[in-house]
């Protein structure tokens, strides 16, 4: 039985780890895949599915899957940072011309596993991170709902979402067994949106790029479907919360899995 979810857990770290390095590369060809009225790419649909996937897992199983999680966290976090500061540093001609979108992927490949891999050896900190992600994700939630984003000055936006993230940091510090499935179920909502955003191209993805892009003018603006999809990411949070409290308040969340104290039957029955 241990094999079989080892085996299982390897497979969700494999599906998840390629869904979220097409992230960057998807959000630097949103002017191809993700504003309003542009043609739907190959791309687009592939990065679409995966990261709707790895969002389900992250929302609904976010506090079953504990290795899983903590791998992701820590390439969620590597493989942002890496693409933020690449995108920001990058020159007028790119990084080797035409190949500066795959030299972003690959070092976002790179960065991010490494810290994934940390993160799976280090729980509490990655725990931490795991509200540092969440809020951050929150931050960039608050600043869509509006056109150009809620605070318009760069460096309004730095401050709030370096708050936000603290914030979540020290939630995740405080208050672990609660937030584990609050922080969850939110990097989830806003993955699953994020994927879905890529098929109905409302223009909300291209939010990421204007917040967090500092070197290319991306123009955001929002509008019925935009809004939508901010609040199905409210739903989605809501109903993730929902789902993981009802199934697996009880399930530990650490090496040592154990079975729930209580007598409600699990959703997923397998054990683990």
């Amino acid at each position: 039985m241990l094999k079989m979810f080892e085996k299982s857990n390897f497979l969700l770290i494999l599906t998840c780890l390629l869904g979220i390095l097409l992230f960057p590369l998807n959000i630097s060809a949103q002017d191809a895949a993700g504003e309003p009225g542009s043609k739907l790419t190959v791309h687009a649909i592939i990065s679409g599915i995966i990261l709707i996937i790895t969002g389900i897992i992250f929302c609904f199983f976010g506090r079953r899957y504990y290795r899983t999680v903590l791998f992701l966290v820590g390439f969620y976090i590597g493989a942002i940072i890496t693409w933020i500061i690449l995108t920001n540093r990058e020159p007028s001609g790119g990084f080797a011309g035409a190949a500066s979108l795959t030299i972003i992927l690959i070092v976002s490949l790179a960065v991010g596993f490494v810290v994934g891999l940390i993160f799976m050896c280090c729980s509490t900190i990655a725990v931490w991170f795991l509200g540092a992600l969440a809020g951050y994700l929150f931050s960039l939630w608050i600043l869509a709902w509006a056109s150009d984003g809620v605070i318009h000055s760069k460096a309004g936006r730095i401050i709030f979402i370096i708050v936000l993230t603290l914030i979540g940091l020290l939630l995740a510090i405080f208050f672990k067994n609660t937030f584990i499935i609050l922080g969850t179920a939110f990097i989830g909502a806003y993955a699953i949106i994020l994927g879905i955003d890529l098929f109905a191209r409302t223009g909300f993805a291209l939010s990421v790029k204007a917040f967090m892009d500092g070197s290319h003018d991306t123009d955001y603006k929002v509008n019925t479907k935009v809004y939508i999809m901010l609040a199905g990411m409210i739903v989605l949070f809501i109903l993730g919360s929902i789902f993981q409290y009802r199934y697996y308040r009880n399930h530990h969340f650490g090496p040592d899995a154990v079975q729930p104290v209580s007598g409600k039957r699990r959703f997923w029955s397998r054990h683990v």
